[in-house]
C-alpha cells in the first residue's frame, strides 16, 4: 500500500477528512492544512454539511480561515454556503478561492443539473485563482497551477513545505487500489488538455498527491499514477466506443465494466448503486466530449 486513506492525519500539518458521500466511507475527502491559517481544500456536498462542520469542529478548525476549491463540480462546493452561514452565525467569515475559470460557474451551479444530484446554491464573492498564484497561509505556501481536462477549472494546489500536491478530480478517481474511474465526466471534459495537464502535473516538484477521491497517494506510485489515469482514461472510453450503441443501458455498461476492469473487486466492495451513478456520468461525458470535439 502506497496511499493514506484513513481519517487523520496525512503528514505533520495536513488532516484527511471523510465526506462520507452517499453515506459511504471513501468516497470523497477534504484536506485540512493547520500549519497556520486553517485552510480547507474542497467543501463537499450539501447533505453531508452537518456532518463536516462537527468533524472541523473536533479538530479546532470550524470555521475554517480560507476554503480553496479545486474545481466546480457540486460534490466539491455545496457545503460550502452552509459553512458560509454557520460562520457568519458565530461572527466569522470565511474566504472562499477558486480558479479565474470557476467563478462565473459558482455564481450560476444550475449546470450541476446533469448530474440529477438535486438542487445547488450558487456561490458568489469568491476571490479568484491563476496559474503561479501563490498564498501565504502564516506557515506554508500554497502554489496554484492550473490543470484543465476533468473540468475547465480545475487546478493543483502544490503545498510547498511539505511538497504535498492536491490535485482534486484531476487526474481521476482512485478509491483503493484496485480501481481507478477516468476523468472525463461532464459537462466540460478535454482529453488534449488533460494529457496536457498530465505533463505539467510531472514537472511539478512534489512529493505526495492527493486525490479528492480517494487519499494521499506515496512514494513511487505518487509518480506512476499520472500515466496510470491517462492509461484509464483511454482504457475505459474504448470500451464505451466499442458499445456506443448500447449506451443507454446502463446495467449493461456497468456488467461491462465489471468484467473489463473490476473484475477483482467484489460488489461489496464497489456497489451497484455506486457505479450505476459513474456509468451515467461518464456516459454524459463522452456524449459531450464526442460531441464538442469528434
Amino acid at each position: 500500500m502506497t496511499a493514506i486513506r484513513e481519517v487523520g492525519k496525512i503528514n505533520k500539518d495536513t488532516n484527511l477528512i471523510d465526506v462520507t458521500m452517499w453515506g459511504l466511507p471513501g468516497v470523497t475527502c477534504l484536506y485540512l492544512i493547520t500549519s497556520g491559517k486553517k485552510c480547507l481544500i474542497d467543501g463537499g456536498t450539501s447533505s453531508e454539511a452537518r456532518h463536516l462542520i462537527k468533524e472541523l469542529e473536533k479538530l479546532s478548525a470550524f470555521p475554517p480561515d480560507i476554503i480553496i476549491i479545486t474545481h466546480s463540480h457540486w460534490d466539491h462546493t455545496q457545503a460550502i454556503p452552509r459553512f458560509l452561514k454557520k460562520a457568519t452565525e458565530i461572527g466569522k467569515e470565511i474566504e472562499v478561492m477558486a480558479s479565474e475559470n470557476a467563478i462565473s460557474l459558482l455564481k450560476d451551479q444550475s449546470w450541476n443539473d446533469v448530474f440529477h444530484a438535486g438542487s445547488f446554491q450558487n456561490i458568489e464573492n469568491v476571490i479568484p485563482l491563476k496559474e503561479g498564484d501563490i498564498i501565504d497561509i502564516d506557515g506554508a505556501t500554497l502554489k496554484i497551477f492550473e490543470v484543465p481536462g476533468h473540468t475547465q477549472d480545475s487546478i493543483a494546489i502544490l503545498d510547498e513545505k511539505n511538497k504535498n500536491l492536491f490535485v482534486g478530480d484531476a487526474l481521476g478517481d482512485k478509491p483503493n487500489d484496485k480501481i481507478f474511474v477516468p476523468a472525463f465526466m461532464p459537462p466540460f471534459c478535454n482529453r488534449d488538455a488533460f494529457l496536457k495537464s498530465i505533463d505539467k502535473i510531472k514537472k511539478i516538484n512534489y512529493k505526495t498527491l492527493s486525490l479528492a477521491h480517494f487519499g494521499c497517494i506515496k512514494d513511487e506510485e505518487a509518480k506512476t499514477i499520472l500515466d496510470e489515469a491517462a492509461t484509464a482514461w483511454d482504457k475505459w472510453w474504448n470500451l464505451f466506443e466499442e458499445n456506443e450503441e448500447r449506451l443507454n443501458d446502463v446495467d449493461y455498461i456497468r456488467n461491462q465494466i465489471r468484467e473489463s476492469f473490476l473484475s477483482n473487486v467484489s460488489t461489496e466492495e464497489y456497489g451497484d448503486a455506486v457505479l450505476n451513478n459513474i456509468v451515467i456520468w461518464l456516459t454524459m461525458g463522452f456524449k459531450g466530449h464526442k460531441k464538442e470535439f469528434g
